[in-house]
């Protein structure tokens, strides 16, 4: 219906048009004949307002044939180029587990003889992935505890008393590159460990103030924890690892002499809660086990 109205009025519009195309071809005819000046103005007005609304009548017919016939669809425009991706480095390999057959096992022993070694010192260091003693743990960093014992030199030896026993003197120097507690013989509870501190095993006193045993039972040794983080009580937040020190004596003779050493022994006496080997690292060590989660 809208469609018919629309054409029926185009149609009026034409034959208004064709009417004015008439008007204006009469122009000449009515010049000729109308010999008053003013009303042949008027009829040269009226004839150029017929022809302008031709032309107005001409451009609507155009306007309604485009909408009738329906205007191109418009091409969809270009999808924009995506961005290219910046290829991202690869990330490190992983590496590979230590075997949980060389992670070391509570109760190991190493025994340090200083009378059988090629010098007088020898040192002890606990550590990561480095060192005497490999924990492999992410509790421990490397150099984390360095013991170095050496034999100390007694200026007031008489060297003509062979028949005395003579009882050897030795000191181990310590020190920690991170959290240590410590319980020496004697205290009541463990502390934090100062970042070097000195041990005197010897029979005669001696003035330097340093920390002083005739020697170091092994029912009450010198007990060293290693971990990360403390917690306000003093006690290590995910785990340590606790080694005993201490000594036995045995009796030797050297070059006439009758003399008493002490062998060092270093236990690893604990570790809690112990390895969660279920769950290694990036780097392939080992992280404590949660205690508090079900397995």
């Amino acid at each position: 219906m809208a469609k018919a109205g629309g054409s029926g009025k185009l149609f009026v519009q034409v034959m208004i048009g064709l009417f004015v195309l008439v008007l204006t071809i009469m122009v000449p005819v009515f010049t000729r004949l109308i010999r008053d000046f003013f009303l042949l103005v008027l009829v040269i007005a009226l004839d150029l307002g017929l022809i302008a609304s031709l032309i107005a009548n001409f451009v609507q017919y155009l306007r309604v044939r485009r909408l009738q016939e329906g205007e191109p669809p418009k091409a969809k425009p270009a999808p924009a180029a995506k961005p290219s991706k910046t290829p991202q480095a690869p990330s490190p390999a992983r590496k590979p587990a230590v075997d949980p057959k060389i992670l070391p096992d509570p109760g190991l022993v190493f025994r340090f003889d200083l009378a059988k070694a090629e010098t007088s010192t020898k040192l002890i260091v606990i550590g990561q992935t480095e060192g005497s003693i490999k924990t492999y743990s992410t509790e421990v960093v490397n150099d984390h505890l360095q013991l170095e014992i050496r034999v100390r030199q007694d200026s007031d030896r008489d060297i003509y008393q062979q028949d005395e026993l003579i009882k050897q003197s030795y000191q181990a120097d310590l020190r920690r590159g991170a959290r240590v507690m410590v319980h020496l013989p004697g205290m009541e509870r463990f502390r934090e460990m100062d970042a070097r501190e000195r041990l005197l095993v010897q029979e005669k006193p001696d003035q330097s103030g340093d920390f002083q045993f005739n020697g170091i039972d092994p029912r009450n040794p010198i007990r060293f924890q290693l971990g990360d983080r403390l917690r306000h009580d003093g006690k290590f937040i995910k785990g340590y690892f606790e080694f005993h020190l201490f000594t036995k004596d045995e009796e030797r003779e050297v070059s006439g002499y009758r003399r008493l050493d002490r062998i060092f022994f270093l236990r690893l006496y604990k570790i809690f809660p112990g390895y969660d080997t279920g769950n290694p690292t990036e780097d392939g060590l080992y992280p404590m086990i949660d205690p508090f989660l079900n397995r």
